[in-house]
């Protein structure tokens, strides 16, 4: 599906971009979000390192796809609360246990400390995806690709159910695929792009700073920041004073070259 479609992506990118364009944004005032962070990187608290590692994260390329495919860039993942930083961090609630163990030791980072920051600051250009109706201008652009055969008569031949394996029809469509479904099965078993990546990527062409989204696992709301794109204006800062080690504590477009983590990739994709 992945190669036989991405021909026809690259096709309509001109359209795909253009129809995220139309997409009417407002600036967006952080006030109180939080950030949850292992201690050993305390010291970097606003660093988007991390997001380069592995297969990335849901709206963010990694190292690890196969070359080719993406290639990777950085994003800051903040939450709108405490409760549901928390929960995208372990993947369950703050006070949920199962079988006795708590989210930190189902997580596997028992035993290790954390670090919780408050943040303020303003994004400029952020591409809304709270809600389906926000991705029907792309969604029509995306209907225009049919079901390859090949993809037919495997479909026939292995007895899948009609919506096990179907096109983007909708913004709602588009909106489960990204948002609902589970977006590290293609990159952790075929080293490919997830469909979060692909739109994620057109996003970021199309001039957009960041993405609101739902969180998945807690009550409020997330933003993937995308450092490198950060205009003049936008930027992402601690509220509380740091320790003097805390070298920066401000996000913006001067600081973005050092906080985005571009220096642990390979040379052949440093900027």
């Amino acid at each position: 599906m992945y190669f036989a479609l991405e021909p026809e992506r690259r096709r309509l990118r001109p359209e795909l971009i253009a129809a995220l364009q139309q997409h009417q944004t407002n600036p967006l005032v952080i006030q109180g979000w939080v950030r949850i962070v292992d201690y050993q990187f305390t010291n970097m608290p606003l660093s988007s390192a991390g997001s380069l590692t592995g297969y990335g994260a849901r709206f963010n390329a990694g190292m690890d796809l196969d070359p080719g495919t993406l290639n990777p860039w950085p994003a800051l993942y903040i939450a709108e609360d405490y409760e549901t930083a928390y929960r995208e961090k372990f993947q369950l609630k703050s006070s949920q246990a199962i079988d006795g163990l708590k989210p930190e030791e189902l997580a596997l980072e028992h035993g290790r400390s954390h670090t919780t920051v408050l943040l303020q600051g303003r994004i400029e250009r952020v591409f809304d995806m709270t809600l389906p109706r926000h991705l029907e201008a792309v969604a029509k652009v995306l209907k225009k690709i049919k079901l390859p055969e090949r993809a037919k008569t495997l479909k026939k031949k292995l007895r899948m159910k009609p919506g096990d394996l179907s096109m983007i029809q909708s913004g709602r469509g588009l909106y489960d695929a990204v948002l609902k479904h589970n977006w590290r099965v293609l990159p952790v078993q075929f080293g490919l792009p997830a469909r979060s990546h692909i739109l994620a990527e057109l996003i970021r062409v199309a001039g957009f700073e960041a993405i609101l989204y739902k969180s998945t696992m807690g009550p409020g709301k997330c933003l993937a920041v995308f450092p490198d794109q950060l205009s003049g204006q936008a930027y992402v800062e601690l509220v509380d004073k740091a320790p003097p080690e805390v070298r920066h504590t401000r996000l913006d477009d001067n600081s973005a070259g050092d906080l985005a983590g571009w220096h642990i990739l390979p040379p052949s994709f440093r900027r």
